[in-house]
């Protein structure tokens, strides 16, 4: 394990696990020695600033209500900053530029950080710790009727490629006994144009996100049987909290990393008390369409946690499959194992 792993390693669980966990030897040597966790769970490092950058998604609600509520005070952090991206792209870009430390996004995209020579960590699972978080959906064009994904043999289905719709797609249809080759896709980048080609009827099927399947079903579609990864046979979608590994390993950038996460767990115990009480910050913050405004059921969130390597490895698989990945990418690369 290098230096940096270890540093960001030994900072997290100090945070995660024992309040009262000496950190000492987690840092570099040069720092001197480091001081005793306190009750409220500060190390005594002095946390560096830090900027996350995120999409305007459910996904990111724990940080915006630790921002809210004042967690991140609460915790020794005094210099934080959200940003909210307008889309994957972008987010990557600033990651990949430095101009953020951290950044909400899923394994596909961490993975292709990690292979093209970004080296990044995944602290924590953001939602979709469990199966029943963060729901994905195959949804079925007001109209028609298919009864299971199996009737999608061969249907195009919009989705974009290298994404966790395609993925959720993919791995669905797999789950439906339909092979490979009779998984057709329409190409359909944009999440807003994909939902309102499904809506009118120019395709037949698409691949998405909530609160967009929530939307769609409100207007008349429907998620197709066996079309939810909710009730998938394994827990296919997952956004996780992706950092800079060389920030992570700084003393500053390791002690700011641990921050965050205590922050986001106090912002966890918020919400899952009574999450619908958050739809107004969903409304504010990740653009909850209004039509939804008062009825969207807004999910419960998990505590800090690193994803299963299981999981890492199936996205890895599928990624190589498809040609996706230039360089070999492990889970204990971005677990820091």
């Amino acid at each position: 394990m290098n230096r940096t792993t270890r540093v960001f390693l030994c900072l997290t669980l100090g945070v995660l696990l024992i309040a009262g966990l000496v950190l000492a030897g987690c840092g570099p040597k040069d720092t001197g020695k480091v001081e005793e966790v306190d009750e409220q769970g500060e190390s005594g490092i002095t946390p560096a600033p830090i900027k996350i950058g995120t999409l305007a998604t459910q996904d990111s609600l724990a940080l915006w209500v630790a921002e809210e509520k004042g967690h991140f005070a609460e915790v020794g952090l005094a210099d934080v900053e959200i940003i909210t991206f307008q889309s994957a792209q972008e987010i990557q870009s600033a990651f990949t530029a430095g101009a953020v430390n951290a950044v909400m996004t899923d394994v596909i995209v961490a993975a292709n950080l990690q292979a093209s020579g970004t080296q990044v960590l995944i602290p924590t699972v953001m939602l979709g710790a469990d199966i029943s978080q963060g729901r994905f959906a195959v949804v079925g064009a007001p109209g028609t009727s298919f009864g299971s994904m199996a009737d999608l043999k061969g249907i195009p289905v919009g989705s974009a490629s290298p994404t966790i719709t395609e993925y959720v797609l993919d791995t669905l249809m797999d789950e439906a006994g339909v092979v490979a080759s009779d998984v057709k896709k329409e190409e359909i980048k944009k999440m807003p144009v994909r939902y309102q080609l499904l809506m009118s009827g120019q395709i037949k099927a698409a691949s998405l996100p909530e609160p967009f399947v929530s939307l769609a079903e409100q207007d008349g579609a429907y998620v197709v049987p066996g079309g939810d990864d909710t009730r998938a046979k394994v827990n296919i979608s997952q956004t996780i909290l992706a950092v800079n590994a060389e920030y992570a390993g700084s003393s500053g950038g390791g002690a700011a990393m641990a921050a965050v996460l205590k922050a986001m767990d106090h912002a966890v115990d918020d919400i899952n008390a009574d999450p619908n009480s958050f739809r107004g910050t969903l409304v504010e913050k990740a653009g909850l369409p209004a039509p939804l405004a008062s009825t969207y059921q807004v999910p419960t969130y998990p505590k800090a946690a690193p994803p299963a390597p299981e999981d890492l490895q199936r996205v890895l698989d599928w990624m190589a499959a498809h040609g996706y990945l230039n360089a070999e990418v492990t889970p204990e690369e971005l677990l820091g194992l």
